[in-house]
């Protein structure tokens, strides 16, 4: 099936703000695994991807109405942004919240984010034309840091249990790059809300149909739904409107090296939760990344 024409990524100077999106998306969701981590335990890492999904919806639906804007994409858009919700928001929470009930969270948020690492080839397959010399030298500085912060001394690969998270988390990784490169290859009309309501629309039936094969039983508490309504709110609907903001101005591998900054929080964050050691391999593993952010957001703006 056709997505649509694909379009260079634009070589023009970046507008501040798409920095204040990243800021907020990266604060959030690394958060937010130190909170799923939490949840899972008492409700069903399925079920949990179904309620967030479900809540979503019914936040956004009433305002677009009530806007006039209407629920659906522009004809010509709807396959488009379907192939993209599937993959970068259904795919990716599903094969994310089941390797993080395996993996710990601190670990899991790091294999979830190597996004960066799948978004160069598939990248590189589906623009004309080549990133330039210093996103791929940013890109190779900074998958190095993320490749050492994955070693097997920090991640326990003795485990076929273990294993399968991990390959989830990864997959989970693929099929957000995925996702992301191919909603940069077309320029959108749809209005961005409702991009968001139609990604979340089509990717709510799957997640209802896995978590009703799995089954499983929640026990409700007022933790478990102020995550929840976390969730739903500010990680998922607020979290993707912002992030195909971000792709509308920034291409999805450049996006994806800041985007990098998540797992570093989110390990930060957990270590101080969970506890855990922070080795000099943790340290390198982040003066790494951060040096590869810095390449790739130094290059410089062509017309």
């Amino acid at each position: 099936m056709e997505i649509g024409e694909p379009t260079a990524p634009a070589r023009h100077p970046l507008p501040g703000v798409v920095y204040v999106y990243l800021a907020i998306v990266v604060l959030t969701w690394s958060t937010n695994w130190v909170m799923m981590k939490f949840a899972i335990g008492e409700v069903p890492p399925l079920s949990f991807v179904a309620l967030r999904l479900i809540g979503s919806l019914v936040l956004v639906a009433p305002p677009l109405v009530l806007a006039g804007q209407g629920l659906m994409p522009l004809p010509g858009e709807r396959a488009g942004l379907f192939w993209v919700g599937i993959t970068q928001v259904v795919g990716f929470l599903i094969c994310s919240i089941i390797g993080l009930s395996i993996v710990p969270a601190g670990r899991a948020i790091v294999l979830g984010y190597t996004m960066p690492l799948w978004a160069i080839p598939i990248g590189l397959f589906l623009w004309p034309v080549p990133f330039g010399r210093r996103e791929l030298i940013g890109a190779g500085i900074g998958f190095a840091g993320l490749v050492l912060f994955m070693n097997p001394g920090l991640v326990d690969w003795s485990s076929p249990r273990v294993l399968g998270g991990n390959a989830l988390l990864i997959a989970a990784a693929i099929l957000w790059a995925l996702g992301s490169c191919l909603y940069r290859r077309r320029r959108w009309q749809s209005a961005f809300w409702v991009q968001t309501f139609w990604q979340l629309a089509v990717s709510t039936p799957p997640a209802i149909v896995v978590a009703w094969i799995a089954g499983g039983t929640t026990h409700w508490s007022p933790v478990i739904v102020a995550i929840l309504v976390y969730n739903c709110v500010v990680t998922t609907a607020l979290g993707y409107f912002l992030w195909n903001k971000v792709l509308s101005m920034m291409p999805a591998a450049m996006a994806g090296q800041v985007m990098t900054l998540t797992p570093i929080c989110g390990f930060i964050l957990s270590t101080i939760v969970f506890g855990g050691d922070v080795t000099v391999d943790v340290v390198a593993s982040i003066v790494l990344i951060v040096a590869g952010i810095c390449v790739t957001l130094s290059r410089p703006s062509r017309a």
